[in-house]
């Protein structure tokens, strides 16, 4: 009884051993398959999974293409000690061809991506190249060609100084297109291509600006008005300058600059004033500086405008001023676009053609509301006129050319003295000084048949010769209008 007992005892001992050992080397297999299959598939492209239950290896994940397909499965059954080989692939599409399109829209925050991408380690490459969120729009497909990834990095790279563009990759041809500032982005777009085959890529790209100082030059006539022509600075275009000028508009063929410098417009402020007194204007304006040439009408005081100007202008600004030649023909009308006036050429002179009835109670009236404004002035103790007589006879003249041709008066010209001096002196200098501002009116197109000249001397006092200020009203300018 005890012999069979222990040989019992012996045969179980040794079958468990032997189910231990078999359980222990299963274990071992299955390691060393686990790890081998592992080897197998570690250089795909989209890392594939190898799973080992037992002895069995089953493949899963992408694979680029079906040549890679086939070496996995075909690598995972090299494994010694596996059983058998799952194939649970999934084979990427093909893209023909390989294309991928960036845009970069100008005040976007973000570039927008349609296209094609190897894979998702490059996506991530290209998303930290500068294409941001436009690599996730991408879409995993096989069949890039050698160098795209490249060409794909330096194409959105060279749309980074553009204001707008669009980057087109189609396998190893690129296209760029768009719009840069300048040269000098344009230079940068072109140095982030400068690593690529020259015949892969095409530009098609605007500068809208040549990168050339700006240099302009304005002109003006009172008929015409301004126009302007050249390339104007950054900031600055034309209704700038004809606000600025108080003009209603300024026509012209134009460049607008984009880069550089702005320019102040108080040159042309400064000229506003002055545009009623010139027959020409031409404003140039360079990296030279600026430059102003002129011509006053014969109605202008020239000494007097030629000092307002320079001031205004300031030392920077070069000033040209001369007196304007002939610039009509008598009896001429044209509308001063700078005042608004209707005037009349005669003499060489441009005078506003008043607005009123031409009788003679009127023109009475309004020859002397222009004597009440300001003296007719001489220089001391002659008949000469002086400088500033000219404005008092511009606006006289205006008003009686009118009175005499389309009212048919005349008129008497009276020349006045105050009661110092000789009483036969003052009479022959009252004669004297009223043919001056006879002629003078004359030459501005006043009708000499329908004006004469009378010196009353000191005969017709308007106030008291014993103060200074009465004897200063005594000397004076009158006009008598009769029918």
């Amino acid at each position: 009884m005890s012999k069979f007992l222990g040989l019992g005892v012996l045969i179980l001992g040794v079958g468990a051993l032997g189910y231990y050992a078999r359980a222990n080397n299963a274990v071992d297999i299955q390691a060393m398959v686990t790890e081998r299959a592992a080897a197998s598939v570690a250089g795909s492209v989209h890392g594939v999974l190898s799973e080992v239950s037992g002895r069995d290896i089953r493949l899963t994940g992408l694979a680029d293409t079906e040549a890679e397909r086939a070496a996995l499965v075909a690598a995972a059954d090299a494994v010694e000690g596996r059983r058998v080989v799952i194939d649970a692939l999934t084979v990427l599409p093909v893209a023909a061809p390989y294309t991928a399109n960036v845009v970069k829209t100008e005040g976007a925050a973000a570039l927008a991506g349609t296209g094609s991408v190897p894979s998702e380690a490059a996506r991530a490459d290209l998303a930290g190249a500068g294409w941001g969120d436009a690599a996730t729009a991408l879409t995993l497909a096989s069949g890039a060609p050698e160098g795209w990834m490249a060409m794909a990095k330096a194409g959105v790279a060279a749309l980074g100084p553009l204001i707008s563009g669009e980057m087109m990759l189609s396998d190893a041809s690129l296209t760029v297109k768009g719009v840069a500032l300048s040269p000098a982005e344009y230079d940068a777009m072109q140095a982030a291509l400068a690593g690529l085959p020259a015949d892969a890529v095409t530009l098609d790209v605007q500068t809208l600006d040549d990168g050339t100082p700006p240099a302009f030059e304005v002109n003006y006539d009172p008929v015409a008005g301004a126009t302007i022509q050249g390339k104007l600075p950054v900031g600055l275009d034309p209704a700038m300058i004809g606000e600025a000028l108080a003009l209603p508009g300024i026509t012209g063929d134009v460049v607008q600059g984009l880069i550089g410098a702005p320019m102040e417009i108080g040159v042309f402020a400064s000229l506003s004033q002055w545009l009623p007194d010139l027959e020409r204007l031409q404003v140039s304006a360079s990296p030279a500086g600026t430059q102003v040439l002129a011509e006053v009408g014969q109605a202008a005081d020239f000494e007097a405008v030629q000092a307002g100007m320079a001031q205004d202008l300031g030392p920077d600004v070069a000033l040209n001023l001369t007196v304007a030649g002939t610039t009509g023909v008598d009896g001429d009308q044209r509308v001063n676009i700078a005042t608004g006036e209707t005037q009349r050429y005669g003499g060489g002179y441009w005078l506003a053609v008043p607005d009123f009835t031409f009788d003679r109670s009127t023109c009475q009236a309004e020859t002397q509301k222009v004597l009440d404004g300001a003296q007719v002035t001489f220089v001391t103790g002659s008949d000469v006129l002086d400088a500033s007589a000219k404005a008092i006879l511009n606006d006289l003249a205006s008003v009686m050319a009118e009175c005499a041709r389309a009212g048919g008066l005349r008129a008497v010209i009276g020349g006045h003295t105050d009661a110092v001096g000789d009483d036969i002196a003052n009479l022959g200098l009252s004669q004297k000084r009223a043919t001056a501002v006879r002629l003078a009116l004359v030459a501005r197109g006043v009708p000499g048949a329908a004006i004469k000249a009378i010196g009353f001397g000191e005969t017709q006092p308007v106030a008291d010769n014993e103060t200074d200020e009465g004897r200063a009203r005594n000397r004076r300018t009158s006009v008598e209008w009769v029918e």
